[in-house]
């Protein structure tokens, strides 16, 4: 019964927080990340398609919706997209870009990017925004190669994960591309909220500017140049904004070519404030789920292993950590919102577990991805222009790693945990 109450009154300390209190930046406090001079701890989601929602012909009701459900789960962080590169016929890359063509920005999505943030700041959630992708979903890197004249845009589902991950290396080396990042970053950081009239560098609904969701060498003989392009990027954005922190959006190791030291490295640059790392047990063939039981056991070892192995540089660098992308299949690995969801529970308690005041560094995780109320169109989960957004990305099935509101046991893991983060420090 205690339990319950005390359940309840977070539920409502957090829905009656007055409109106009005041949310100060996000900032880094000996290692740790603090908000209103107190500790900012957090579970929170990946909700990048936040601002195709918030667009006037996307669905402001449900993203409302959606960010009450949120709140109720005592979530105040999401990290989301700034929006998509370029137009392209290949169903694995969304509609609606942000940038149809290089340096051109459709007014409709940074609408829906401005009334995102606007309705975000009415919950006191902030926002991790990345500012472009390593991958094809919404364009990125490989849309400034094409945009440039460095070749045809090689599609991983028509050209092969080898060619295009070669073809996105070279953006490191292309002076045009990496000027035209930069003209974007400062196009978008400059903005001024037309719902609150408050210039983006001045609102604390932003948490942190991400240079690109999951930036990679992608290749060993880009390391060096990789590194200092991060160096210099890092650098660039924090002469735009001083008021917000900044990350790079890496995975840890398994983003760096398997080199830590590479992960410690661009994380020891002064202008990045907080390190990063992903998990992604079945792209990395951790599972192998016609051996389940085996290698799930397996699994939950090495994804201790990895979050403590970074914990510790992180700690050795004195800035925070925050595991930005984590997901896990439904049992069975099926993609019905009706399937349950018992290992996914059990992979993600193993996991929250690892908050405590030894592990100094974890200060946040962001689950991938939160569904909410979107549903595939049908049972083939092959996500189509029109269809709802669910949380996984175009090139995957719909269902695949995304929590739904209907997730109840999940739910009840993350608001438990969050609970138990936004009691005081002892």
């Amino acid at each position: 019964m205690g339990k319950k109450i005390y359940s309840c009154l977070f539920v409502f300390l957090m829905l009656s927080m007055p409109m106009n209190a005041v949310n100060n930046f996000v900032r880094v406090t000996d290692g740790q990340l603090t908000r209103n001079g107190k500790p900012y701890r957090f579970i929170g989601m990946n909700y990048w398609y936040g601002s195709l929602l918030g667009m006037k012909t996307g669905d402001r009701a449900r993203l409302g919706r959606e960010l009450d459900f949120l709140q109720k789960q005592g979530i105040t962080n999401l990290r989301a997209m700034v929006g998509v590169e370029g137009i392209s016929k290949n169903d694995s890359h969304l509609k609606f870009p942000l940038q149809p063509k290089q340096g051109e920005y459709d007014d409709a999505v940074l609408d829906g990017l401005d009334y995102f943030l606007a309705e975000a700041a009415k919950r006191h959630i902030t926002v991790v925004l990345f500012l472009s992708n390593n991958w094809e979903w919404s364009g990125g890197f490989a849309q400034y190669l094409e945009w440039n004249g460095k070749g045809a845009y090689p599609y991983p589902s028509e050209a092969g994960w080898g060619t295009f991950i070669n073809f996105v290396g070279k953006f490191y080396s292309c002076d045009e591309c990496k000027e035209a990042f930069n003209r974007h970053c400062k196009y978008i950081i400059s903005r001024t909220n037309r719902y609150t009239n408050k210039p983006y560098t001045e609102d604390p609904t932003i948490m942190a500017w991400e240079i690109a969701n999951e930036p990679r060498p992608d290749g060993a003989q880009n390391k060096t140049i990789y590194k200092q392009w991060i160096g210099e990027v890092s650098h660039y954005i924090k002469s735009l904004d001083k008021n917000h922190l900044l990350t790079a959006g890496t995975e840890g190791e398994k983003g760096t070519e398997e080199d830590i030291e590479l992960w410690k490295d661009i994380h020891s640059f002064p202008d990045v404030d907080y390190t990063t790392i992903h998990i992604w047990a079945k792209n990395w063939s951790w599972m192998d789920f016609s051996d389940f039981d085996r290698t799930f056991a397996i699994t939950r070892e090495k994804m201790k292993k990895y979050v403590l192995d970074h914990a510790l540089i992180a700690d050795q660098l004195n800035k925070p950590m925050v595991i930005e992308e984590i997901g896990f299949p439904r049992d069975g690995h099926l993609f019905d919102p009706a399937t349950s969801t018992t290992h996914r529970d059990q992979y993600f308690a193993d996991l929250f577990g690892l908050f405590n005041n030894k592990l100094k560094s974890l200060q946040g995780i962001n689950i991938w991805a939160f569904g909410g109320e979107g549903r595939a169109s049908d049972t083939n989960y092959k996500w189509k222009k029109g269809d709802q957004f669910v949380g996984d990305p175009p090139q995957e099935e719909q269902g695949l790693n995304n929590v739904f509101d209907t997730d109840k046991t999940t739910l009840e893991l993350i608001f438990k945990c969050n609970h138990k983060l936004a009691k005081p420090v002892r």
